[in-house]
């Protein structure tokens, strides 16, 4: 009797409705250079042709297993199916929307195998539009601290392009968040491990008219809102951020709205800078990253210091002043850009 092999990566998808681009989708994990890998599909009750065309490659291809859910019950859970049943060693995440480039699955399956210390990394990533061509480019942070210190703000990762440790995404507790699960996962991991992104586009991202992650309802931002108020809280040990204060500290770096309140601008600028301190006390930083996380912090800094301008004059100068002298390079090069 011949012995299965055990496959050292476990490709997800969960897909609800998924036939414009699932094909595709599909076609692009199996042609991956890397060939011991199963690929696990959750179809999550879907009422278009997505069962047959899922039938149809697994019928031609016995990596391809599907797992179909009689009711829908949204991505998150779809995506904990997948997990449950994975063998690999490492999970592949994947999107119905997406491609993933021939090399993806090698390049990172290397990357994991020689940073033992790393349980997740993603990649840079192209944009496609609905006919596949090449829109845009998306080129995010790549390093542990860079990435550490924009988590607490937001996400930096494609969802798509991610490959994690499989033990550690079932430390940490699978997915959970109903909305925004990715960045939730990925604070999680963060918390745990170190995560990168290789800086090579492995990915293709799908951004058209007919994709339901285009139509972010407000229970998605208000859980992004929560996840940053769990990172920061988590990260200074801090109970009393209220989930307002929290978004005072996401409006800098939407610069929307503007806060006009001179004392709830002094607050966030304060808690920026405790952030800052605590990621460089915290996490061993690289004189790359020290650079690349400074630079943020200023423009952060800097967009509060032009709203405290108008609020208070007196206090939006101190803060001005206090730009000069801490990160006089990039003072000077903002004045001079004007």
């Amino acid at each position: 009797m011949v012995q299965e092999k055990t496959p050292e990566i476990s490709a997800i998808l969960p897909v609800y409705n998924g036939e414009d681009h699932l094909e595709e989708c599909i076609t692009s994990v199996l042609n991956q250079t890397f060939k011991n890998f199963e690929f696990i599909i959750v179809d999550d009750a879907s009422t278009d042709s997505t069962p047959q065309i899922l039938k149809d490659f697994a019928n031609s291809d016995d990596r391809v297993k599907v797992i179909t859910h009689k009711n829908n019950q949204k991505q998150t859970v779809a995506a904990n199916t997948a997990i449950n049943n994975a063998k690999g060693k490492y999970l592949a995440r994947m999107d119905a929307d997406d491609v993933a480039l021939p090399n993806r699955f090698e390049k990172q399956y290397s990357y994991l195998e020689d940073n033992l210390e790393c349980g997740m990394v993603g990649s840079w990533t192209d944009t496609i539009n609905e006919d596949g061509n090449i829109v845009g480019q998306w080129r995010t942070a790549t390093s542990d601290g860079t990435l550490k210190w924009n988590l607490l703000f937001g996400t930096s990762f494609a969802h798509s392009s991610v490959m994690m440790r499989t033990h550690v995404v079932r430390d940490v507790g699978l997915y959970q968040s109903p909305e925004a699960e990715d960045y939730d996962l990925w604070s999680r991991i963060s918390r745990v491990s170190e995560v990168a992104n290789i800086p090579e586009i492995l990915q293709q991202k799908r951004v058209w008219s007919g994709q339901l992650a285009l139509k972010v309802p407000q229970e998605t931002r208000d859980c992004v809102i929560e996840i940053m108020q769990k990172n920061i809280k988590h990260r200074l040990a801090d109970d009393h951020l209220t989930l307002d204060f929290i978004r005072n500290i996401r409006a800098v770096s939407d610069k929307n709205p503007i806060l006009e309140n001179s004392k709830s601008i002094s607050q966030v600028w304060d808690i920026l800078l405790k952030l800052y301190k605590n990621l460089r006390s915290n996490v061993e930083f690289t004189n790359v990253e020290i650079k690349l996380v400074s630079k943020d912090l200023y423009r952060k800094l800097k967009t509060l210091s032009d709203w405290q301008s108008s609020a208070n004059l007196l206090r939006g100068l101190y803060q001005k002043l206090y730009l000069f002298l801490r990160f006089p390079k990039n003072f000077i090069y903002t004045f001079l850009k004007k």
